[in-house]
């Protein structure tokens, strides 16, 4: 963040890519792209949640999910991303 500040991503997503307290773009040549990841990623979050709360609340289910090769994933893809991002 270029300000330091904290953001929400409809924050983001509002503000066309660019950062809704200082107003500078978070990558000049990718707001686009970087809107359109947001809001995919949102929306895929949020329909991953319920599908597992849907799982969750099969009553007898003989089924016993390993967080772990759930969670590594994402925690694999989050470092990614912090790995590609300038430091300010």
């Amino acid at each position: 963040m270029h300000c330091g500040r904290e953001v929400l991503v409809q924050q983001i997503v509002d503000a066309g890519g660019h950062c809704p307290w200082c107003g500078k773009a978070f990558n000049r040549d990718y707001t686009s792209m970087l809107v359109k990841g947001l809001v995919e990623a949102e929306e895929s979050g949020n329909r991953f949640q319920d599908a597992l709360e849907q799982i969750g609340d099969i009553e007898g289910l003989g089924l016993a999910l390993e967080t772990e090769s759930i969670v590594a994933p994402l925690r694999e893809a989050l470092r990614a991303m912090q790995r590609h991002r300038v430091r300010a």
